[in-house]
């Protein structure tokens, strides 16, 4: 047989531990990009394209819907490719080319189509990012460690969201517009090299069939990794499920569709509506309420997101609690806690150093509530797949449903994000502040409703086996990281 090449640095650059570091840093600047725009986009506009004043809003306007537009629409189709085509790293590269001319055309146009062009490529590279990127953290890691490394993901998300408006506002009043956007290539410059060196851990079995394209010491790391995932004496599980699997039915459209049918699955979207709804609401209120309370100016109001972004590091610890024990708990905890949090939030009234420090715990409390929900709705996402698959297996075609599942969670997010600084900002202009916030508080409560019944499996039904980390089976393990199995198998 006739050798082929193999990639240096085979066995690190499909580590988990780069795709790990790949797919948060991606995250992260995704979200950076889309927010360090946030307090520039009214100097590019009035200044650098010369809009007149009375147009202003509204081109501000039409750059946000093109981000959502290529946001809404880029997810579940990019999300649909990647399962079709069974390949991740190509669609991450895709999705830094999109990154890439984002970047260029927002940094350097005086044309406002070029400026608004250059939203749509933000938003497509972030669908990109999410609906892929996550679906390769879901393929790469064993079932027992999803969860932890989601809420890893979800950390950089939110330094992504804090320090984006923040370096943004702070980098452009000091050191002017250009220098805003020399950050931002310098992060897009980590970025392109990690894509650029990431391999699939499926892209080993390309190779197996040339003797010694891994080296023996990467056999052994490899062989010890899916050891520690499987239990002993199941060495031939894997191929006893394949032979016993019945044939798949390939259909016309999209497998992923099936998963809209699911109403556990329709539950968890719900929820991450949810999440991105109190989000960007509060997003959206707060800062022009502490500008009026406390005198802050716009770094003052970007810094009161800090307590939220740090203790949004906490998500990790709810990753490994959701492995042990399953996704209801934190997201019901969460849902409930994020109900006073938000009430309490008009607490805040005074001009003094009591009022300031309380309105950061209350952020930190937020924070909190929000690493107990955003890791465990994506891992919600990725269980309810592996649960249809459970049931009907081979329904979702040879190449699965993560990509398309994580695309629909892309898009219960963003529709989150349109409804919430609209629902907030019209509640705040009606009735004020305070009713804002407990609307905001009462929505949580809602959510937590069909959570409590449906998170993990229907509350209720009778010899349903929790979906949890322990109970999934073999054949999905295999699935997630197929060629690793396969190949330590033949060591």
């Amino acid at each position: 047989m006739e050798s082929r090449r193999k990639p240096i640095f085979l066995h690190y650059r499909s580590s988990r531990t780069l795709i790990l570091a790949t797919v948060s840093f991606a995250v992260f600047i995704d979200v950076f990009l889309y927010g360090v725009i946030i307090p520039i986009a009214p100097y590019v506009v009035q200044y650098r394209i010369k809009v007149p004043d009375e147009h202003v809003q509204e081109d501000i306007t039409y750059s946000i819907i093109a981000y959502a537009a290529g946001l809404l629409v880029g997810s579940p189709i990019f999300g649909y490719l990647t399962d079709i085509f069974q390949n991740r790293r190509w669609f991450m590269i895709a999705g830094l080319v999109a990154l890439l001319l984002s970047t260029v055309l927002l940094c350097l146009t005086k044309v406002l189509w070029l400026f608004i062009l250059g939203r749509l490529f933000a938003g497509i590279s972030a669908a990109v990012t999410w609906s892929v990127g996550l679906a390769l953290i879901t393929d790469s890691f064993p079932s027992d460690q999803i969860g932890k490394m989601l809420g890893i993901v979800s950390t950089g998300m939110a330094a992504g969201a804090f320090l984006g408006p923040l370096l943004g506002g702070v980098i452009y009043a000091k050191a002017g517009y250009y220098s805003v956007f020399a950050v931002v290539f310098a992060f897009v410059t980590i970025d392109i090299f990690f894509r650029l060196i990431l391999l699939e851990q499926r892209d080993l079995k390309k190779y197996e069939d040339t003797p010694n394209l891994v080296s023996e010491e990467g056999a052994i790391d490899i062989a010890e990794e899916v050891t520690e995932s499987k239990t002993p004496g199941d060495s031939n599980t894997s191929e006893l499920i394949r032979q016993q699997q019945p044939p798949i039915k390939e259909s016309w459209g999209p497998s992923g569709l099936k998963l809209l049918k699911d109403i556990r699955m329709l539950n968890s979207l719900f929820i991450t509506v949810i999440l991105g709804w109190v989000m960007t609401g509060i997003e959206a209120i707060v800062p022009l309420r502490v500008e009026q309370i406390f005198k802050f100016d716009s770094l003052g109001a970007g810094l009161i997101f800090l307590p939220l972004a740090i203790t949004s590091v906490f998500g990790v610890v709810t990753g490994w609690w959701i492995d042990k024990k399953g996704c209801r708990m934190p997201i019901v905890l969460g849902l409930v806690l994020g109900c006073p949090v938000m009430v309490i939030l008009r607490l805040p009234t005074e001009n003094t150093i009591d009022h300031k420090v309380l309105l950061f715990a209350i952020m930190a409390l937020l924070g909190l509530v929000m690493a107990c929900l955003l890791p465990a709705a994506m891992s919600e996402v990725s269980r309810c797949v592996v649960a249809i698959e459970e049931r009907n297996p081979g329904c979702f075609g040879k190449g699965g449903a993560f990509g398309q599942a994580f695309g629909f969670f892309n898009v219960a997010y963003s529709v989150g994000n349109v409804i919430g600084p609209i629902e907030a900002g019209f509640v705040v202009d009606a009735d004020g502040f305070e009713t804002a916030t407990w609307t905001l508080g009462l929505i949580f409560f809602i959510a937590a409703i069909p959570a409590a019944l449906l998170v993990d499996g229907y509350l209720f039904a009778k010899n349903a086996p929790e979906n949890s980390a322990s109970g999934v089976n073999e054949e999905t393990q295999m699935k997630r990281a197929p060629d690793v199995i396969e190949l330590a198998e033949t060591q």
